[in-house]
């Protein structure tokens, strides 16, 4: 009797230590908090279509604990050898899969590309983009990084006439430098 009386005391405390222990540490269960940022790069087509660019994009939305960042964003990318544009509209995720900073995180993008060709020809085709983030300064507002990643942009063929115009799929290799807020 003496064992099961004192079992159920030492069950009674546990659990009351375990009621009454505070549970919204900032560190355990951060603040949802409003997130935004811009980047600015370059990319190299892989395909041989000579449709290297340059890009900027802006971004906004949420970020909380491991998820660095969540949210939607806007972007604009400029052939560099022709009159070739493309302007994405995609939802962004960046994470480093901790609750605390770190140098390496994960970007992720997907979505819509509006792509005006040449001759004045526009289409739109699927978006997405991933790589490797290194962050390079850090306070307490702010996060400064680089990107490193692959690019994908769908391009449909056009058809004019009885003619065929053929445009490929790009695929780049990706450069940027960013800050968030």
């Amino acid at each position: 009797m003496n064992r099961i009386l004192l079992t159920l005391v030492v069950m009674f405390m546990s659990a009351s230590l375990c009621l009454g222990r505070d549970t919204t540490n900032v560190a355990q269960h951060p603040a949802l908090a409003f997130a935004w940022g811009a980047d600015a790069g370059a990319s190299i087509d892989q395909t041989g279509n000579d449709m290297s660019d340059i890009n900027f994009s802006a971004y906004f939305g949420m970020k909380r604990g491991w998820i660095n960042f969540l949210g939607v964003g806007a972007g604009a990318d400029i052939v560099t050898s022709n009159s070739c544009r493309s302007y994405d509209l995609f939802a962004a995720f960046h994470t480093n899969f901790v609750n605390r900073p770190t140098l390496f995180f994960w970007p992720v993008r997907v979505g819509v590309s509006l792509n005006y060709l040449e001759n004045n020809h526009n289409q739109a085709g699927a978006y997405g983009s991933t790589g490797l983030g290194i962050n390079l300064a850090r306070g307490k507002s702010y996060c400064s990084y680089i990107m490193v990643g692959y690019t994908f942009r769908q391009r449909r063929n056009v058809v004019v006439g009885e003619e065929t115009l053929e445009f490929k799929n790009l695929h780049y290799a990706t450069v940027k430098i960013g800050i968030s807020f």
